[in-house]
Formats: C-alpha cells, structure tokens, sequence
C-alpha cells in the first residue's frame, strides 16, 4: 500500500485548520497516512497542533512565507509517496486516500479532483467560491486534464522531484503544473474526489485577496513572457472583469448547477473582479511586491 502525505499550508489559524485535520484524522482508514503542517499562523495554531493532533508532522516558521514556498518546504520534509495538497480551509471526503489510491494504480501521477462549497449561508461566500473554483466545482469532465485544482491534488514525488527548486518555491501551482505538462506528465481528472472549500470572508478582506492574488499570478506570468505577450497582457487589463465574468458566467450556466446563487451574487462577484482587474495591472507594471506572502 502506497504512503500518502497530505501538505498543508496554514496560513488561517484556528478554528479554520482544526477542521481541516479533524476531517484527516478519521480519513486514514489503513492508509498509511503523513500529514505535514507548515505553520506561519499568527495565532496559537502550533500549540494547539501539538497538544490535539500530535501525529501530524509540524513545521514552525518564524515569519510569514509564500505559499507556494511553504507547499515546497512540507514536500521537502514529507516521506510519502504521494504527495497531497489541500488547504487548511479544506475538508477531505471519507474515501479520499482510497479514490487517489486507485487513481493512481491506473498510471497516472497527477490526480486532482474537484471542489465543491461548504460555506452556503451568505451571498459573499458564494460570490467568492465562484469566483475562485467554478472551472473546479462538480460535475467536472473526468479523463485527462491540462490543469486539476491545486488544493485537491496528489502528485506522484518523483514528479515533484523532476521541478526545478524556483518553481516549487516561487510560482502558484499553475506555472507549477504547466512545468509538469512540458515534461509530458499526464493528468487524470477525477470528478469523484471532491473536497469542501469551508471558509468564510468578509468583502474587503477578499476584495484585497484577489487584488494580492492576482497581482502575484501576473507578475510570476511575466518573469515567463516575452515582450509582446507582456503588452497584450497590459492590453487586455481594462477587458479582464468583463470576460473573466463572463466565463464564470458560462462555466455556471454550463454545469447547470448554482444559477441562482450566481445571479445573487452577480454584483458582489462583478466587484471582485474588478480588484483582479486591477491586480493584474499592477502586476504586469510593478511586479509582485510583497503581494504573495497576504495570499491567504
């Protein structure tokens, strides 16, 4: 039976994370299972680790990192041979470990999974799961993928081992899995492997996340691009709300699931968009600044 270790980011603290490994602590079933905290929390989530979940491998840091970095440190100090990446906001199915298992004894070394919302009660929340994950909310096609969802994904390690150190490190998981596509791994979507995204957020505080979030994203895409490709992005900036609306508009309406909370939210989910918008901007002209460690 192969060994899985689950890498957790913890950027949220408590009770966020409690959740988190409360759902893995009962998911192990026979499944030889590690799971890796990487802790920046500035709370007491590390003591609180320590005394509750005792057999979880924790990592200390003594400031805030990137997540991408604090990913690429817990796969540096995991054993498993598969490595899982969740959030610590997210919360595992019972038959995840078995449904990768078997995912992986088909031949493939990327699986992912999709993501389905488990905070319902407030417009802003469901105006933020659409925002982030309707390319990954079920149904989603299974078979061979381009992209699976970062944070219901296991990785094969010696996949993760053929990434050069400054990919791991610096770049969100989308440079980080079209690394993988160049070097021809394959990638199983698996539409039965679903976590839940249970977090919830005040608008200003998202509306500053995406703003974060993206302008890291384009500056990361421009330290790849050449001169031209950075001009149409800089172009394309002012179109970015109206078409990233749209295509999560379209991935709703084509998924048939969700419509009402979709125009509910419209207004709030048109704003954020617009933070995006203007993260971007600011990426492409500024670079990062220190946008990539206030990702939460």
């Amino acid at each position: 039976m192969p060994k899985f270790s689950v890498i957790i980011a913890s950027v949220n603290g408590l009770p966020t994370i409690a959740e988190c490994l409360s759902a893995l602590e009962t998911r192990r079933g026979d499944f030889d299972v590690e799971i890796v905290v990487v802790d920046a929390a500035k709370d007491n989530t590390a003591e609180y680790i320590i005394v509750n979940f005792p057999r979880v491998k924790l990592i200390r840091l003594d400031e805030r990192r990137g997540i991408p970095e604090m990913r690429a440190i817990g796969m540096r100090e995991a054993s498993g041979d598969y490595l899982i990446v969740t959030e610590d906001h997210c919360i595992a199915p019972k038959d995840w470990f078995e449904k990768f298992s078997q995912a992986h004894e088909a031949g493939y070394r990327v699986v992912g999974g999709a993501v389905e919302n488990g905070s319902r009660t407030r417009l802003i929340d469901w105006a933020v799961f659409l925002c982030e994950y309707s390319s990954f909310m079920p149904p989603i096609s299974g078979g061979e993928a381009e992209f699976v969802a970062g944070n219901n994904v296991s990785y094969e390690r010696s996949v993760i081992e053929q990434i050069d150190e400054s990919i791991k490190n610096d770049f969100w998981e989308y440079f980080l899995q079209a690394e993988m596509r160049r070097k021809n791994v394959k990638f199983l979507s698996a539409p039965s492997i679903i976590v839940n995204h249970k977090k919830e957020f005040g608008f200003f505080y998202f509306l500053a996340q995406r703003f974060h979030y993206s302008r890291s994203f384009a500056a990361m895409r421009r330290r790849k691009s050449t001169t031209f490709q950075q001009i149409f992005y800089l172009l394309y900036t002012p179109l970015a709300p109206f078409h990233l609306t749209w295509r999560i508009a379209a991935n709703v309406w084509r998924k048939k699931r969700y419509r009402k909370e979709l125009l509910s939210s419209f207004p709030v989910l048109a704003i954020f968009m617009c933070s995006y918008a203007a993260g971007e901007f600011a990426g492409q002209l500024f670079g990062s600044g220190d946008s990539l460690v206030k990702v939460e």
